[in-house]
């Protein structure tokens, strides 16, 4: 097995029609949507349809480590646009899920273990839709992927989602078998995937400006009630301002100052 890659995600050289496969989402009903099993990680409407699971299992999104038999369900059989998107990946599906992420849902960062290139199991993302304000964050860099786009990301790593927008995100999520095409396919992602630009930290200075500037800003960050939560409204701001956010470090002051580190000087 070739080493790991370093990369924590990338957008992978495969073309997608997010509208016709935004038509055979559409065709759902309500009850073919389950509320997903790991209620202790999320606030909010997050829920799946399982469109490959283990056969007889009572609980078809769940995507069980140890299954050895995965099949189509009846879901997929109705979906031929989710079908032909499948079609193109050379290598062997396991579980196969859309993960809807409704309106002010949030996912709170987490780790999934047993996935990765060196357990030979890996997680990929097709965005079927979205909108402007989906945050998403994986080892701490903020990432927007857009609807129609592919991407893999080592999901071991710390990860965050949240839905900040009025419309649902949907997710179409493949846990794959890593196989020589699947490596070649991510070895010409991570090619092609451009160093991304240095950017000025946003720092506590910068931040007491702002909301002296914006007290609706003030407000909305400390209606917040957990910490990370409010984290994650700070990662937001910074990459709508064109700053990075040092996660570990903001940690680090409000743990030795609380929130009166951003309290000084305010009117």
């Amino acid at each position: 097995m070739p080493a790991q890659t370093p990369i924590s995600a990338c957008r992978l050289p495969l073309a997608f029609n997010a509208a016709q496969l935004q038509a055979d989402v559409a065709t759902l009903a309500p009850t073919d949507w389950q509320a997903h099993f790991n209620n202790s990680i999320y606030q909010g409407d997050w829920s799946a349809a399982a469109l490959r699971a283990v056969p007889g299992s009572h609980n078809a999104i769940y995507s069980d480590p140890n299954a050895e038999t995965w099949a189509d369900t009846e879901l997929l059989a109705r979906c031929p646009h989710l079908q032909a998107a499948l079609s193109q990946f050379a290598c062997p599906l396991l579980s196969v899920r859309l993960l809807r992420l409704a309106p002010s849902a949030v996912i709170n960062e987490h780790r999934d273990h047993g996935l990765g290139l060196d357990v030979g199991e890996v997680r990929i993302h097709l965005v079927i839709s979205t909108n402007p304000d989906v945050e998403c964050r994986i080892d701490g860099k903020p990432y927007h992927w857009a609807a129609g786009e592919c991407w893999y990301a080592d999901f071991s790593l710390p990860h965050f989602f949240a839905n900040r927008g009025d419309t649902e995100r949907v997710h179409l999520v493949l846990d794959c078998k890593v196989n020589d095409w699947l490596l070649a396919l991510l070895a010409a992602a991570e090619q092609a995937t451009p160093n991304a630009p240095s950017l000025p930290p946003l720092t506590v200075a910068w931040l007491h400006q702002q909301m002296q500037d914006n007290p609706e800003l003030h407000r909305q960050l400390f209606a917040i009630n957990t910490s990370d939560a409010f984290i994650a409204a700070l990662a937001n701001v910074a990459t709508r301002s064109g700053h990075s956010l040092d996660e570990p470090e903001l940690r680090q002051i409000m743990r030795q100052n609380h929130r009166a580190w951003i309290e000084r000087n305010l009117p």
